[in-house]
């Protein structure tokens, strides 16, 4: 799927220099980094209203791998020399809509070595380059993110904040798209207006239409006001669709309309009314699948899909889930005035249950943890046993001699060992039993020094 394809290929974990950028089907860069942009001269504000064609013919580099890739819709490889001095393998996978047209185009090349930067002299700035990266990933405004992965999600969030770009957010339930779209509206231009934000699940299909629209006294029988609608409310915003599969195909006709002409009439109006705003929306179900079915617009994907963030389960970001525990923790003791504390059972249950309900079923859980008085609920089954966990108590006791990093590590270690001996180091049923990718889990299994039998 596209929305995974991306999500993988930019490899958001990686931590070592190397150049990105994501373009449009026209060449204008959507994504990218200020590693990228160092290379080149500029600054990355400079480079995000850029086209690769018009830096082939400035000079900035001397071929593209981008352009070859738009021009044939495959991957494809150059070296190239910036006017920087560097030189760059640069790579270009076309990630394409279900009708098989281009959609967007990722570049990066792989990272470049220490050796390489000194000998282009660009150690120093690339250490500064990392440095203000870092304060800007720690600036998170409220969002709770400790690993590698939200740190990046945040951080291009950020940077295509500014435009007017439709962002689409996938990902299962419960993993935070609305608290990332509110975050991106408020380093937007945008920010100063409204962020309205409407489950398009809990609105009945037959007021769907009055409710986005609005109405005009005497539209229909019960109409014995004017009413504005969601879109006039919205107008100098944001509007956040949530779960936008679950829109009407009837409204979905109208909504397209709106989004080509930025206007509409409300019911039973005569008169068109202008707006602007900018759209965001969310989907944890795969609309190509619903577009090949027939349940969602193909046109209406297209418009709504210009920028794809996916967002991963918990599971994947375990480094996420104690953070979130004691911040949830901390405002249930004080909302039922308890003193309750996350014991080491508790977190070894907390780092090795799979959160299939993500962030919202761990915040339910440490609600129901704080009522109950520190008991935590779960049955035995979902709890490993004493012996299984006799070097993890063990590890735990001189908690104060480890950092958190190292603590977790040795509990996904556990975990993914024990669940190759339980599939019998079958890597596609232990990668589907932990919820997880397959490629994921052989890189997990990699950085934990976990050897496949």
């Amino acid at each position: 799927m596209e929305k995974k394809a991306l999500y993988d290929s930019l490899n958001l974990d990686n931590e070592t220099p190397s150049t990105l950028f994501v373009t449009d089907d026209k060449g204008n860069i959507l994504l990218s980094n200020e590693f990228t942009a160092m290379t080149l001269g500029m600054s990355l504000s400079e480079l995000l209203t850029a086209n690769v064609y018009d830096l082939v013919k400035s000079g900035a580099y001397n071929t593209s791998a981008t352009i070859q890739t738009i021009e044939t819709k495959q991957p494809s490889q150059v070296t190239l020399l910036t006017n920087q001095g560097f030189q760059v393998q640069s790579n270009s996978t076309p990630i394409l809509r279900p009708d098989g047209s281009l959609h967007l185009v990722l570049t990066k090349s792989a990272p470049l070595t220490q050796k390489e930067l000194e000998q282009w002299g660009g150690i120093q700035k690339w250490q500064q380059l990392e440095q203000q990266e870092q304060q800007i990933e720690q600036d998170h405004a409220g969002i709770i993110a400790e690993s590698n992965i939200m740190r990046r999600l945040i951080s291009m969030c950020r940077q295509i904040a500014p435009y007017d770009s439709r962002i689409l957010f996938y990902g299962e339930s419960g993993v935070g798209k609305e608290v990332l779209a509110k975050f991106t509206h408020d380093h937007s231009s945008a920010a100063n207006g409204n962020f309205i934000a409407i489950n398009c699940a809990t609105i009945p299909e037959n007021l769907f239409e009055s409710e986005l629209f609005g109405f005009k006294k005497g539209a229909f029988t019960s109409a014995d006001h004017n009413k504005k609608g969601i879109l006039e409310e919205t107008n100098g915003g944001t509007l956040f669709l949530d779960e936008i599969s679950e829109m009407p195909l009837s409204v979905q006709t109208k909504f397209l309309r709106v989004l080509e002409t930025m206007e509409f009439r409300p019911l039973g109006s005569s008169e068109s009314i202008k707006v602007n705003f900018r759209l965001m929306s969310a989907s944890n179900r795969d609309l190509e699948q619903l577009v090949a079915q027939g349940k969602f617009r193909e046109d209406l994907y297209y418009r709504i899909n210009v920028i794809p963030v996916y967002i991963p389960p918990l599971r994947e970001r375990t480094k996420d889930i104690l953070i979130l525990a004691n911040q949830f923790l901390q405002r249930y003791n004080q909302k039922y005035t308890k003193r309750v504390e996350i014991d080491g059972d508790i977190s070894k249950y907390l780092l090795t249950y799979n959160w299939p309900g993500n962030i919202r079923e761990l915040k339910n859980y440490i609600e129901r943890l704080v009522i109950l008085n520190g008991l935590s609920g779960h049955s035995d089954s979902q709890n490993t046993t004493k012996n299984e966990n006799d070097h993890l108590d063990n590890y735990y006791v001189h908690k104060s001699e480890h950092h958190l990093e190292d603590y977790l590590a040795q509990v996904e270690k556990h975990y993914l060992e024990k669940k190759l001996q339980e599939n019998n180091y079958n890597i596609s049923k232990t990668a589907e039993e932990c919820r997880i990718s397959r490629p994921y889990l052989y890189k997990r299994l990699a950085q934990l020094n976990i050897t496949v039998k």
